[in-house]
């Protein structure tokens, strides 16, 4: 019974973080104005980038929902993580801490995420310093 509290977190969390990647990756893509002005103007970043990291966004949810396998679905992880962190730090060299905060924001949910995938899928993690 408690695997499955697990699971129903972990679909929730992940829409909400679905949301915020989409809300992210779908102006990149499209390469609507605001996306672009902030892109390139704001964040200093050539263009060409922008798109290419939308569509990254947006096929890194695929493995999030269809758990094919474990090592896939870690990459997916490590890659959201790649980009939350490397956003955060755009965004804060570029702006203020204030205006970086969404993004430190959506790191914490992905690491609830991934959280909740690890206790509801029985993923098991050994570390090991040798």
């Amino acid at each position: 019974m408690e695997n499955k509290k697990f699971k129903i977190a972990y679909w929730c969390v992940l829409l909400l973080f679905t949301v915020g990647i989409l809300l992210s990756a779908v102006p990149s893509v499209l390469k609507l104005d605001y996306a672009v002005e902030h892109f390139v103007n704001v964040l200093k970043l050539p263009e060409y980038l922008l798109v290419f990291t939308g569509w990254l966004k947006i096929l890194g949810l695929v493995p999030l929902y269809v758990l094919v396998s474990n090592k896939i679905t870690e990459w997916a992880f490590a890659g959201f993580a790649f980009d939350l962190i490397g956003g955060w730090y755009c965004n804060f060299r570029a702006l203020t801490f204030a205006e970086a905060m969404p993004v430190a924001i959506y790191m914490v949910v992905l690491g609830a995420l991934y959280l909740l995938y690890t206790k509801s899928y029985g993923v098991e993690r050994e570390i090991s310093l040798a």
